[in-house]
Formats: C-alpha cells, sequence, structure tokens
C-alpha cells in the first residue's frame, strides 16, 4: 500500500494513459526509437506553440482591460501549467513506449 495513492487510483489512471498513448502510437505507425523521439519533439514545439497563441490572445485582453488582468493572468498560468503537464505525461509514455515495446 502506497501513502500517496492508497488505493492505486492514480497508477491505474497512469496505465490507461499509457495503454491510449502506445496504442495511438502503433496505429500511427511509430515503430522505431527515432520515429518516436521525433515524436516527443514534435509534441514539445506544438506545446510552446500553443502557449504562444494562449499569451497573445490574452495579452490584447490584459491591454483592453486593465482590471481583469488578474483573472487573465490566473487564466494564462493555469493553461501553460496543463500544456507541460500535459507535455510531461506524453514525452514518459513515449519513453516507456520505446523502453517496453520497440527496445
Amino acid at each position: 500500500m502506497k501513502l500517496n495513492d492508497p488505493f492505486g487510483r492514480l497508477e491505474s489512471r497512469h496505465q490507461l494513459g499509457y495503454e491510449a498513448m502506445r496504442d495511438t502510437l502503433h496505429n500511427s505507425g511509430i515503430d522505431t526509437p527515432q520515429a518516436a523521439q521525433e515524436f516527443i519533439n514534435k509534441s514539445k514545439k506544438r506545446g510552446l506553440k500553443f502557449i504562444g497563441l494562449v499569451i497573445v490572445l490574452l495579452l490584447p485582453l490584459i491591454l483592453l482591460l486593465p482590471k481583469a488582468m488578474p483573472v487573465t493572468i490566473s487564466l494564462a498560468l493555469f493553461f501553460v501549467v496543463w500544456v507541460f503537464k500535459s507535455n510531461i505525461s506524453a514525452q514518459s509514455y513515449i519513453q516507456r513506449y520505446i523502453d517496453e515495446d520497440l527496445k
């Protein structure tokens, strides 16, 4: 029994996420470690583009409505954290796919 996950819910959620990612990668034809690594690099670039897009869209809102700045900055921070967390999870799933299925 783990103290930070006593009922194994997080572990089962991570396992389901990995299986979904593995199936997607397999169905997409990613069957070499190099292709999987390229997929990781593309996902990093895609995440950075998304963060840039969110900042570009929310910056005019900050300039037009200065009183809404705390809410807007909170929303932008939420999106940045969400994208980083999603990218980190995806990278760990893809690395696990490389280690378990492609080697």
